[in-house]
């Protein structure tokens, strides 16, 4: 295993291009980082700076080749992306240049499809690319999965497959701060890494998306204009690519200013408690301060930039009553320098405007004429309205109101695309369209994507909210799913809220209102839940929230939600997400099954129709894993079945799966209950796939809910007649009280699973709650009233005390191969 970097910047160029003097010092940043051996620890790498084209292609195609496949390699590039008329994405060379004509001589650049191609060549399957250059988020179009067989993941290299970072989207600009050695996303990349301060969870390692997450936050403090993104493939974002200190006293103190920093400041509460924790740590007053400093720096920066704006603005409409199209489009070019966005320099405008317009005249002393002063003011305000108009209209095709967001790269509405799985340029569009508020364009180009990928439930989603946002009376929910690090899953989930919105937005809506929903990208993580749990609490006109996926991400969610926000779970079921709250004043229910059932059941199935009476249970550390196991023992001795006492704990770094299945079946065990993960996406270490493997038939299995992903099919060969509970199945010729299961195969045309019914539940409760309520209040008292229920997906619809659903049934599916292929299928078990 070797973890291998290039790191390549270019500063100077050929007349036609602009130095930039910093890509050179982001190279020897990263560099520094990278080498250190309690940060990056990278055993080669690679600096290129200012090469030729020739050169610098020979070295991107150097890293990738005749590497190994647990191998991690790190392309780094910062320098002049530039896009062709047909949007294709180049990188520049030193000898780059353009043509007499003003046109790209292409043969000079290296593209990015011939960079996705050496990459698309390598063995190695954990293969990271951070673009600091114009148009970067270009890149991943067109980025590919490969299919290759399973590797033993090693922990501290995290996921596997491919990420890319990107200063920038697809048709933005990065952004050189003047006076700064590094560029504005490197500085921060670099920052994240050299302090540790990117490991958001804690755990000492920084992974792919903790490093985005945090180069972005700081960026958009800076320059809100600038938009970094990230893509991934497979288990891109979970690739770890460097170390990060558990203990250290300046991070532990860093980590304390970030939590008391309000609008770019340290609120005075904070004072008291950072004080005090300075001197716990043992840090000097000026380690302190330079550390405050440093978390306030992309604050000060912003307000830098907003000052230097509003000197340029004032000098530019002194004296004046409209502006050239020339100064409009200088300041436009100074606005893009800055990296401020319209709203931004819209509160800079708007007071200098009113300043310099001239003051209305008194009113006469007379009636005789009143009409003639009411027409002068008419006048002015005509004229007044006709300065603000040339001053701000920069896009007059709106037709609908422009939104205010929720902050963050995690949040949308449809301002940002977070399937990054799924798009094309029809969907980017629609997004463009839907941010500028020109909502006729963004229902077109969502329509036009749909056509070609029905799958997509972003698409549906976005295109409802812009139909919402045209139609004016809208309600507003969210909801939330780890988009990266289970996207199948997460788009399971979307999938139910897509077509429960669809249905009620194609009808009468909720009281003639229409519904818009906010999608969230959680990665089922305890330490991001949080945050996005209270950017929902905050933005007040968010009524609801369905998610989250897992247990540990609802039951960190909801210390946030409770007695504020309803939260239904449509997938988590152990026990007490409520934290004990079981009373009238509970907000947090779900629709996913209950824990009690599913053990009751698939145990009553295993003994009574099997005849399997010695169980060995395996299991992870998954609270929703944990909690089946617990009430397995329960039911399975209630049942008159055995516990066979070989510990199978596939977290324990010592264990092996060939000793623990042999151990078992001496004795005596007949069947094996698989209480973890099996999907790659979740298996991070691969023995729970180990484990099967080595079984190879020897022991019935039985699975729980969590079992039935399409993944966990790639390992159909050694699950083959495992028996799995759920709290619903649908297959073409099965017979339904609902079209449930029919309408949602024709709006999707891919395999839909329980987690689209119970996410589809969950949010018609919300929708038939929100009938007869108005608040958050009013809709929690609803969901909890004795009368209170609503034909779903997986049946009626009630909620106990406890938040619970009541009543709800289990089905039993089991793997199956397909007739005449060697793939494998979830087939309903009849009762």
């Amino acid at each position: 295993m070797a973890k291998v970097a290039l790191l390549i910047g270019v500063s100077e160029y050929e007349p036609g291009l602009t130095p930039l003097p910093a890509a050179a010092k982001d190279v020897e940043a990263m560099q520094q980082v990278l080498l250190h051996p309690e940060i990056g620890g990278f055993d080669d790498v690679t600096l290129l700076i200012n090469p030729q084209r020739q050169a610098m292609d020979e070295a991107i195609e150097a890293l990738f080749a005749n590497r190994q496949r647990d191998d991690l390699l790190l392309l780094f590039f910062s320098g002049h992306g530039i896009k062709d008329e047909k949007g294709t994405l180049y990188f520049a060379a030193c000898n780059t240049k353009k043509s007499d004509k003003g046109e790209l001589v292409k043969a000079t650049t290296v593209p990015a499809n011939s960079v996705h191609s050496v990459m698309s060549n390598s063995r190695c399957k954990r293969e990271v690319v951070i673009l600091d250059c114009c148009f970067s988020g270009a890149f991943a179009e067109g980025m590919s999965a490969k299919d290759d067989g399973f590797v033993d993941i090693r922990n501290q290299l995290g996921g596997e497959g491919r990420a890319v970072l990107t200063s920038s989207t697809s048709t933005q600009y990065s952004f050189e701060q003047q006076g700064a050695d590094t560029s504005t996303y490197t500085r921060y990349i670099v920052e994240g890494l050299k302090t540790g301060a990117a490991d958001k969870n804690e755990d000492g390692w920084i992974s792919v998306d903790e490093l985005h997450e945090y180069a972005t936050k700081a960026v958009q403090e800076a320059t809100p204009a600038m938009k970094p993104e990230i893509y991934a493939i497979k288990e891109g974002y979970k690739i770890n690519l460097a170390k990060a200190p558990i203990d250290d006293p300046k991070l532990i103190y860093r980590r304390e200013v970030d939590y008391w920093v309000r609008d770019g400041e340290i609120i005075n509460m904070g004072r008291i408690p950072l004080t005090k924790r300075q001197k716990e740590l043992g840090l000097k007053p000026d380690e302190a301060s330079a550390i405050e400093a440093e978390v306030l720096k992309p604050y000060q920066d912003y307000k830098e930039n907003l000052q230097e704006y509003q000197k340029a603005f004032i000098e530019a409409t002194k004296g004046k009553l409209s502006l050239s199209d020339n100064t409009h489009a200088d300041l436009k070019r100074l606005q893009q320098a800055l990296g401020l966005r319209d709203e931004d320099i819209a509160l800079i405008e708007a007071p200098i405007i009113a300043e310099n317009s001239p003051p209305l005249p008194p009113p006469p002393s007379g009636n005789s004429n009143f009409l003639q002063y009411i027409g002068a003011c008419i006048i002015g305000v005509i004229i007044g309205g006709t300065v603000i108009y040339a001053l701000f209209n920069r896009d007059a095709s709106s037709s609908c109101a422009m939104e205010d967001y929720i902050s963050g790269d995690r949040i949308s509405f449809g301002e940002k695309i977070l399937l990054r799985q799924d798009t094309n340029s029809d969907k980017e569009a629609g997004v463009r369209a839907l941010t500028q508020g020109d909502c006729l364009t963004a229902i077109s180009k969502f329509q036009a994507y749909r056509k070609t990928n029905p799958s997509d439930p972003e698409a549906l989603i976005y295109l409802n909210n812009a139909k919402a946002r045209q139609q004016g009376n809208r309600l507003k929910i969210a909801v939330s799913v780890p988009i990266g690090e289970s996207p199948n899953i997460a788009q399971e989930m979307l999938r139910g809220v897509a077509q429960a919105q669809n249905e009620v937005n194609s009808g009468l809506g909720i009281n003639g209102k229409a519904l818009e929903v906010a999608i969230a990208n959680d990665d089922n993580s305890e330490t991001i839940t949080p945050t996005i749990a209270k950017n929902f609490v905050d933005y007040p006109s968010i009524l609801a929230v369905v998610g989250h996926n897992s247990s540990k991400a609802s039951r960190a969610g909801g210390l946030v939600y409770q007695g504020k926000l309803v939260m239904i779970s449509p997938t988590s079921y152990t026990r007490n997400i409520s934290f004990d709250n079981q009373g009238q004043d509970n907000y947090i229910f779900r629709t996913a099954p209950s824990v009690v059932k599913v053990a009751e059941n698939v145990s009553s199935y295993a003994i009574n129709k099997r005849g399997k009476t010695n169980f060995l249970i395996c299991s992870d550390k998954n609270p929703d894993n944990e909690s089946v196991k617990s009430y397995l023992v329960t039911s399975i001795t209630k049942a008159g079945g055995t516990i066979n006492l070989t510990k199978c704990d596939i977290w324990d770094s010592q264990f092996n799966p060939q000793a623990v299945l042999s151990q078992a079946i001496n004795t005596g065990a007949n069947a094996l209950i698989l209480a973890f993960y099996i999907d790659k996406s979740r298996d991070k270490t691969g023995q729970g796939r180990a484990l099967v493997r080595v079984n190879k038939g020897q022991l019935a299995l039985f699975g729980t809910p969590a079992a039935l992903t399409q993944e966990s099919l790639e390992e159909g060969q050694n699950l083959n007649d495992m028996t799995i509970p759920v709290p619903w199945v649908w297959y073409p010729t099965a017979f339904s009280i609902n079209s449930f299961g029919s309408n949602a195969m024709e709006l999707w045309k891919a395999p839909i699973n329980w987690r689209t019914a119970t996410s589809y539940d969950a949010t018609l409760a919300i929708v038939k709650g929100l009938q007869n309520s108005n608040t958050r209040e009013e809709l929690q008292k609803r969901l909890h009233s004795p009368g209170f229920s609503v034909d779903g997906a997986t049946g009626k619809i009630q909620f106990l005390q406890s938040g619970d659903r009541k009543d709800n049934t289990i089905s039993l599916v089991k793997v199956q191969q397909k007739l005449g292929t060697d793939k494998y299928e979830f087939v309903p078990i009849k009762p």
